[in-house]
Formats: C-alpha cells, structure tokens, sequence
C-alpha cells in the first residue's frame, strides 16, 4: 500500500526553484495534488521551504511553494538526484494543469462533504477509465484518460505524440 496521498503521474516541465537567497534550475516529475520531485543536483536539506515556479505546457507559469521532505544526492549521474516537495501552497494554473490528468478529481479541502460520502467517489480511479500506452520513439509507458484520447497526447518522457495501437 503506498503512503502517497494521491495518484502521481510523470510529467517533465522546466522548472525553478529558490531558498535562503538560492535560485536553481531544474525538472520536475512525479507531480500529484500534494507534491513533487524536482530533478537537480542542488537539493536543498529536509525542511527547507522552497519557492517553486514551474513552466507549464500550454506557456503559463505556476508558483508553488513547499517543504523539502527528502533529498537525494549521489555521485552517480544515472540515478535520480533531487529533492521530494510536499506541495503547501498551489495555484489555479497547478490545479487546472492537474484537472487534466485527473479529470473529476478535486483536492480533498475542495470537496463538498456529500461527495466524499458517496462510495464510487472512496479509493482509487476505475482502472478502465485509463489506457496505457507504450511510445513508439523510446517504448516508455504512458497513462492516458480514455475520454480524452482523441486530444493528442505526447510522451511524458521524450515528447513525442502518442499512437494508440489496436
């Protein structure tokens, strides 16, 4: 059982970063309603309070702020160095951006209280509400709502655009 609070997808966006008067660069990935990791060599120590600003796809800038929770540094390059962000503060362009992934899906505090109490509305996504599809250009896995596979969705990993096969 994970112990993450909600669902993370992969998604690779420029990003920049900043505490105690340090400005960094780098890439975020593994994005959820309530955190991140940001890929770079310049982690900051557990319980920093990090500003965040994040380039998103469609040109629009989202500012977060959050609080460091693990930090990984290691001399080999192959390894995913970087820090893991507990998310505090989010804005309309994060949560928008996220809406697309997880259509339906709102944050815990903005969920009507009748709406928790509903039983299909308790657990994990109905599995067959996705796809999953292998890019042709680097075979990565991708997680695709099925009612928005006519969009044309690209490779979280290399940005090529997606073929459903069969």
């Amino acid at each position: 059982m994970s112990k993450r609070k909600h669902d993370r997808f992969v998604r690779r966006l420029e990003t920049e970063f900043s505490a105690e008067d340090k400005n960094y660069r780098g890439i975020s990935s593994d994005l959820s309603r309530s955190g991140l990791f940001i890929r770079t060599n310049h982690a900051f120590p557990t319980g920093t309070l990090v500003d965040i600003l994040i380039h998103l796809p469609d040109g629009t800038s989202s500012r977060l702020k959050g609080n460091v929770r693990r930090a990984l540094k290691t001399p080999a390059v192959s390894l995913k160095n970087g820090m893991g962000i507990e998310l505090t503060e989010k804005d309309a362009f994060y949560n928008k951006f996220l809406d697309t992934f997880f259509p339906g899906e709102e944050e815990e505090a903005d969920r009507p209280a009748a709406r928790t109490e509903r039983p299909d509305a308790i657990g994990e996504p109905d599995p067959a509400a996705y796809v999953v599809v292998a890019c042709a250009h680097c075979n990565a896995r991708n997680k695709v709502s099925r009612s928005k596979m006519a969009v044309g969705h690209t490779c979280g990993k290399c940005g090529h655009p997606l073929v459903r096969q069969g």
